[in-house]
């Protein structure tokens, strides 16, 4: 297989170029590109992610690029097309490679969380008004629930569902698939009491994908898990991923006082009133905020990209889900 530096030649003409690994998630691989005073960011994605993932991305930020003076974004990733006008490249094992300009900041919250948090939740109160204008794709005329407040969890849960369980730590393969039960009945229920209208979403909106300086937000990254749902939900999961203790691993806790700050904080940029399942439903909503991030890291080690253990919050989630079994 071509290195990363013939590729970036061959695709984008960039030569030569220095590759820098950057601290990476679980599913995606980055490097900061210096070529010359040009500087960008390659992302490498898992194996075999799919081109229906790869054109979700490419319209929504095709839509946030146009309003982004207008909606007082920050910087959004702006995809480098290639040599042949195409977003990205895919190489010969499924992986996808996309070249980004570079954004300055540093990822995670400030020192002054309480600020941090207020600015994240304007920041995805601007991004929400913005996606809100982007129309939905036509309905799948097979059994889908893109017209569902809860879509993209739903697509989660159905892609971890349908493939093995991937190797566990000791203690956990027993409890797998009541694993998998429970955050099935979770959504089932959610149905009933997560209201309002479909949206585009962010997908993965948490401090690790915020650019700050100066303690403001300067950029938004990670577009690549975009989905369909409720635009409420996902400013919950914000504010549990905002307000977490992400050392505890035997049950998940946050910081309640940060999470009303944030919501008061997207509220007062929002037109409408905070619906009441929001404050009716918040152990519901921490349950399903536990599911989702389980999932996320399920399908990563489905995946082979990561091994399932402590840090990252999946046992604390993991444990909070079976807290009563």
């Amino acid at each position: 297989m071509e290195t990363l530096e013939l590729l970036l030649h061959r695709h984008w003409g960039i030569r030569p170029a220095r590759l820098h690994a950057m601290s990476s998630g679980h599913t995606n691989k980055t490097y900061i590109v210096d070529c010359d005073s040009h500087r960008s960011v390659l992302r490498v994605s898992w194996p075999g992610k799919s081109i229906e993932q790869v054109r979700r991305e490419a319209l929504v930020l095709d839509h946030l690029g146009v309003l982004s003076v207008s909606a007082k974004l920050p910087a959004l990733p702006r995809l480098q097309p290639t040599t042949g006008a195409q977003p990205g490249v895919q190489t010969p094992d499924g992986s996808w490679l996309h070249l980004f300009d570079y954004i300055d900041g540093i990822p995670g919250l400030p020192a002054d969380a309480e600020s941090g948090t207020t600015d994240a939740m304007h920041t995805l109160a601007r991004l929400h008004a913005a996606m809100g204008t982007m129309p939905l794709p036509s309905p799948s005329p097979s059994p889908s629930t893109e017209s569902s407040p809860v879509a993209w969890l739903r697509e989660r849960y159905t892609r971890v569902a349908r493939r093995a369980a991937p190797t566990l730590p000791a203690d956990l393969p027993d409890r797998y698939d009541v694993l998998l039960d429970r955050i099935g009945a979770s959504l089932d229920a959610a149905t009933a009491w997560v209201t309002g209208p479909t949206h585009w979403l962010h997908g993965d909106y948490h401090a690790g994908n915020l650019l700050f300086v100066d303690g403001r937000v300067n950029g938004v990254l990670d577009f690549d898990d975009v989905g369909q749902g409720s635009h409420w939900l996902e400013t919950a999961f914000a504010l549990f991923a905002l307000s977490r203790d992400a050392t505890i691993d035997d049950r998940f806790v946050f910081d309640a006082r940060l999470w009303d700050t944030g919501l008061l904080a997207y509220a007062a940029m929002q037109p409408h009133a905070v619906p009441q399942w929001m404050h009716e439903n918040r152990d519901a909503l921490m349950v399903l905020f536990c599911a989702d991030q389980v999932l996320i890291h399920l399908e990563a080690a489905q995946r082979g990209l990561w091994m399932p253990g402590p840090g990252m919050g999946f046992l604390a989630c993991w444990r909070q889900l079976l807290a009563d079994v």
